[in-house]
């Protein structure tokens, strides 16, 4: 074995398990298995994907034993072609139809929910200021899903001095927020394709023991040039303990807006929270990524 290689164990016989992506547990075989360092794994699970079968690694928390009595998932249509960005399309279940408008002269539900998550903008601005400390919301995922719309929303009516939105970062310094300060990071957090993943991770892991809360939403829409398969190994490779990704389907902007403020309201604690103005998550547009055990 070549150093540096890691170990792989094979199964004699094919066992069966379940993998999940697109929100949704898929029947696989279980050929392998790889240990990537201590209490950390991987398996070589084998799949079929509208009758192309697909071999591929997938974290150990993305797989399990296949549940008695579930129905079974439905089959999906390959893609197209392979995903041209560095992320392609996560494993989240398609919104439901938006509702119909309102007539003219009159707000819609939407902008009047939005301004009630604005004003808890402001108490949560209030608090990390008072508190100084460090949040960056981070934005990634399919290209053209929505993430300028939310970004210009979270700080819309935030003190620019303490909130800023960066969609280009030369340096990793400039994604450091000031104390007391809030960050958007607009596409420009995973870096350009291939994804370095243990780097990714490790910087991650430097930024919350250095005190910085991490806030990562995953945006998604449906393309046929997506690949959920790639997609789902890169969100679930970097989904961890204490930076978990939120994917969140954004076929509807206005919807998937609100749905992401709401999260980002939810994730960081700060006094005077309306929880009736959060509301809870939408399961139809909001999907919690199951993190990876610690890493070394």
């Amino acid at each position: 074995m070549a150093t540096g290689e890691r170990p792989v164990a094979l199964l004699r016989e094919a066992l069966a398990v379940e993998v999940l992506l697109d929100a949704t547990w898929h029947p696989a075989e279980l050929l392998g298995w790889r240990h990537d360092g201590p209490g950390t794994a991987r398996l070589r699970v084998r799949l079929d994907w509208d009758g192309d079968p697909r071999v591929l690694w997938t974290p150990l928390t993305l797989a399990r034993l296949p549940v008695p009595g579930a129905v079974p998932a439905p089959r999906r249509s390959p893609p197209a072609l392979p995903a041209p960005h560095r992320a392609a399309h996560p494993p989240v279940r398609r919104a439901a139809p938006s509702p119909p408008a309102p007539p003219a002269g009159t707000s819609s539900p939407s902008s009047a929910a939005e301004l009630r998550l604005q004003v808890e903008l402001l108490k949560l601005q209030a608090g990390v200021r008072e508190e100084r400390r460090r949040v960056v919301v981070v934005l990634e995922g399919s290209r053209d899903a929505g993430q300028q719309g939310i970004a210009a929303a979270l700080v819309e009516h935030l003190d620019p001095r303490w909130a800023r939105v960066v969609t280009d970062a030369p340096d990793r310094a400039a994604l450091l927020p000031r104390p007391g300060g809030l960050l958007v990071a607009d596409r420009c957090w995973c870096g350009p394709a291939p994804v370095a993943v243990d780097e990714l991770v490790a910087r991650e892991r430097a930024l919350l023991a250095d005190g910085v809360q991490l806030v990562k939403l995953w945006c998604s829409v449906r393309r046929p040039d997506a690949d959920p398969v790639a997609e789902a190994a890169l969100v679930g490779a970097t989904s961890t303990p204490g930076a978990p990704w939120t994917v969140l389907a954004a076929d509807d902007e206005p919807r998937a807006r609100l749905a992401a403020l709401r999260q980002v309201l939810s994730t960081v604690d700060y006094r005077g929270r309306s929880d009736d103005v959060l509301g809870r998550p939408d399961p139809l547009l909001v999907a919690a990524v199951p993190p990876l055990a610690a890493r070394p």
